[in-house]
């Protein structure tokens, strides 16, 4: 159990927040320095949200090499509980039926790519 939340918590749900954190400076940076439309800004950061999601439930599910589905899982619905916590205590509004499809995705996409990095191949350590 230990080594499934160091997974979750450490690589899955850390991943996640480094990746949005770059995507959000790299966002910014088109959005000051191009023409770039703002429904196509919009459409990027859904792609690269969902992404990142997935990514960050591959990374969980290697590192803890067991239950994919379960830690590629708990890392889309910490982060997801993390963001509707942040929307609900910060801005002080509920979560509207757009957004709960849009988490719905993103949790779908964390728990896709714990099924798949669970399965990647691991380092050997015999040689």
């Amino acid at each position: 159990m230990k080594k499934m939340m160091q997974g979750v918590l450490g690589y899955g749900v850390g991943s996640i927040f480094a990746g949005m954190l770059l995507f959000a400076a790299i966002l910014a940076l088109l959005l000051r320095f191009t023409s770039m439309e703002y429904e196509t800004l919009n459409q990027l950061a859904l792609v690269a949200g969902i992404s990142i999601l997935a990514i960050g439930g591959i990374l969980s599910a290697y590192k803890t090499e067991q239950k994919g589905w379960l830690s590629g899982g708990l890392t889309g619905f910490i982060f997801v509980t993390m963001m509707i916590l942040f929307q609900i205590i910060f801005e002080n509004k509920w979560i509207s039926l757009p957004q709960l499809s849009y988490f719905g995705g993103l949790l779908a996409a964390a728990w896709l790519g714990g099924m798949i990095g669970v399965n990647l191949p691991k380092k050997s350590g015999k040689r």
